[in-house]
């Protein structure tokens, strides 16, 4: 096995029983274990000198991997191999040029997790749910790292994990029925265990076997992109499903209310309100939104593509609001038309977007779309805000005027502030303080200019006339 593939290994099931990754010195000295190298010999390359190695890292980092791999027997330097080696064999995996797998994931592919920046926190405490909970559903914008971060955490866990008997891992973006989901969920089983299904016609049979399977065996099972489940028309219906899609509140109830130790994890661009509902009465659900990435990780991004002008990767990271999708691809465009230089990427002063922003702010605009007519008015109001105000943020009390005069005073403020905590539960509007604590509202770059495309003149010169009116 490679030394970097035992390295990786070895991070995993830190993670996995101590929720923390290994240090970079701790790194250096596993390989220097594997390579069967003398400290002195590998600290000639790293930036760590030979008496930090062996006197201060190496002894607390054999104490740790010996409750970790030594299954009775003190883990050396001299021991790590072998001891590693007969750990991969009991896994079923074999002494190969391959990491050990552990245990399989049932479905479709997990997401390449090769390059993960940094989410330790996020991992940590999304451990600590998918062991606690029934459902746990996981928020966030597009390209944000949702389904990476629930991928890493099987990835990790099925190698090293004993609290799930197996993995399940099924995209909804296509918007199935809930009876062809749960037939494809339960034929998943079946041929995971080699049985013969014989599948019931009813949904609420099939609803039950899905129940028992999770009873017998504890599984975490992650449903993909499962906003597409969300298809009512928030404008006129208070079911999120929608008619066609009804039946899978009461799924999503039962399996949070119904006694099991199995875990069902929904990534999704929107909240789910009934699953939010549940966690408040105290029921065993959680939400959990996904942030962009801060400091030294959204850093990394850049680092790998070769950008210049360091001293500007900060402002990218802000502008992009740590997205790594979005970073990553504003970094390729860079680096393809700007020479892979930051700053005169930024002289040109554009916001650029990926393809999945773009596509899910469309779906989200759309006619019968995911949004009220309210939350688009506030949108476009926000995004139009610096024409209109000599700052890109707006007070709200000032927007509560303007909205309630373009309406005729029409509106409650109870029913603008409700708008506004669904636009930031879709991660659409940001919120500031000022120096007078006063809230100020704001968009995103990406949003603010996806909308300011999409806006019409007229919208425009609506909000201009309340605002002289």
């Amino acid at each position: 096995m490679d030394v970097k593939e035992v390295v990786k290994v070895i991070d995993d099931l830190v993670f996995a029983k101590e929720g923390r990754w290994l240090e970079k010195a701790e790194k250096i000295v596993i390989e220097a274990a594997w390579l069967d190298l003398d400290y002195k010999e590998i600290a000639e390359n790293v930036p760590c000198n030979f008496d930090f190695l062996q006197r201060r890292v190496a002894p607390k980092l054999w104490v740790l991997l010996t409750g970790i791999l030594g299954n009775g027997e003190k883990v050396t330097k001299k021991r790590l191999r072998r001891i590693l080696e007969e750990q991969m064999l009991d896994l079923g995996s074999g002494i190969s040029d391959q990491a050990p797998t552990g245990l399989a994931v049932i479905g479709g592919h997990l997401p390449n997790v090769s390059k993960f920046y940094g989410r330790t926190p996020e991992m940590s405490m999304l451990k600590e749910l998918v062991t606690q909970e029934r459902c746990v559903a996981l928020i966030g914008q597009p390209g944000i790292g949702k389904s990476a971060l629930i991928a890493k955490l099987i990835e990790v866990m099925r190698v090293a994990s004993v609290e799930f008997d197996g993995f399940i891992w099924k995209s909804v973006s296509s918007s199935p029925l809930l009876p062809e989901l749960l037939a494809d969920l339960l034929k998943l089983l079946a041929d995971s265990e080699n049985q013969k299904l014989d599948l019931p016609d009813s949904t609420q049979d099939k609803a039950l076997m899905f129940f028992e399977q999770l009873q017998l065996r504890r599984y975490l099972v992650v449903l993909d992109s499962a906003e597409a489940l969300l298809q009512g028309d928030r404008n006129t219906d208070s079911n999120p499903y929608g008619n066609k899609y009804a039946d899978y509140g009461g799924f999503f109830r039962s399996i949070i209310e119904k006694q099991h130790q199995s875990c069902v994890v929904l990534t999704s661009r929107e909240p789910f309100i009934d699953i939010t509902r549940l966690q408040h009465k105290g029921q065993p659900a959680r939400s959990m939104r996904v942030e962009g990435l801060v400091g030294k990780e959204a850093l990394l991004i850049l680092q790998t593509k070769g950008l210049t002008d360091e001293d500007k990767w900060g402002d990218l990271v802000e502008i992009y609001r740590g997205n790594p999708l979005s970073l990553e691809m504003v970094a390729k465009r860079i680096k393809n038309f700007f020479g892979g230089s930051v700053e005169k990427f930024l002289k040109y002063k554009t916001t650029l977007m990926t393809d999945m922003f773009q596509e899910s702010l469309e779906k989200m605009f759309k006619s019968n779309g995911r949004l009220t007519a309210l939350e688009k008015d506030i949108l476009i109001y926000l995004a139009e805000a610096p024409t209109v105000f000599p700052v890109d943020s707006i007070p709200f009390n000032q927007l509560l005027k303007q909205l309630k005069e373009k309406q005729k005073n029409s509106l409650t403020t109870t029913e603008i502030i409700e708008a506004l905590e669904a636009l930031d539960e879709r991660s659409l509007i940001e919120q500031k303080i000022s120096a007078e604590k006063e809230i100020l509202l704001t968009l995103q770059p990406q949003v603010r200019k996806y909308i300011s495309m999409h806006t019409s003149k007229e919208y425009r010169d609506g909000f201009q006339s309340a605002k002289s009116a």
